[in-house]
């Protein structure tokens, strides 16, 4: 790792809680940099997944793609937060999502049967992978409820401020999909936008 990513993954740990130097000093060995191009896959519907990553640069995306071949956007993963298929992570079976690279991206990789053996030794590592599950959880469960109760327009408002510069690095349709909309309704939504500024919308909490 270089000394910027090595800060910033440190930075990124102490700030979901502290973290000793000890856990530190064996935590940092386990990470090795990995390049992805656009299009490339992390992980893909069907293996048995084993590999836990902390994005640098870029973006990821995961998504569903069913038996007619549609694919649904569920999350996207910028710069400072960890990807993994964490279902088939946790219970050692093949996983139903793919995690693909939108843009070039650069990871920070660990095999993750590796990191979590350290658990027994250092729990303040323990606790912060847990607290990371933990917040994923919240802004799942906060997603699924804006999908309910708030119009596109309003998902389209959250989703720019919690990823304020990521519409202008990916293609549109990418972003429909995450809102659960067409891509001729998102362009529609952006242009009333533009003439009209947003409207009020539901106090759904934030994911970040």
């Amino acid at each position: 790792m270089t000394a910027e990513e090595t800060t910033l993954l440190r930075h990124t740990l102490t700030q979901v809680a502290p973290l000793s130097d000890a856990a530190w000093n064996d935590v940092q060995p386990l990470f090795r940099g990995r390049m992805l191009a656009a299009g490339d896959y992390f992980a893909q519907a069907g293996e048995h997944p084993t590999e836990l990553a902390f994005v640098v640069e870029g973006a990821l995306r995961s998504f569903y793609r069913t038996d007619e071949g549609n694919e649904y956007n569920k999350t996207f993963f910028t710069r400072g937060t960890f990807v993994g298929a964490l279902a088939g992570l946790i219970q050692n079976t093949e996983t139903y999502i793919n995690l693909q690279a939108l843009e070039a991206s650069r990871l920070l990789v660990t095999d993750y049967r590796t990191f979590t053996a350290l658990y027994n030794r250092h729990h303040d590592l323990e606790r912060i992978a847990r607290r990371v599950i933990e917040i994923e959880w919240v802004k799942k469960e906060h997603r699924e409820l804006r999908l309910v109760l708030c119009s596109a327009e309003e998902r389209y408002v959250y989703f720019r401020e919690e990823h304020p510069d990521l519409e202008l690095r990916i293609p549109q349709y990418h972003i429909a999909s995450y809102l659960g909309i067409t891509p001729v309704a998102l362009s529609r939504i952006r242009r009333r936008m533009v003439q009209d500024g947003p409207s009020e919308r539901q106090q759904i909490p934030r994911t970040s």
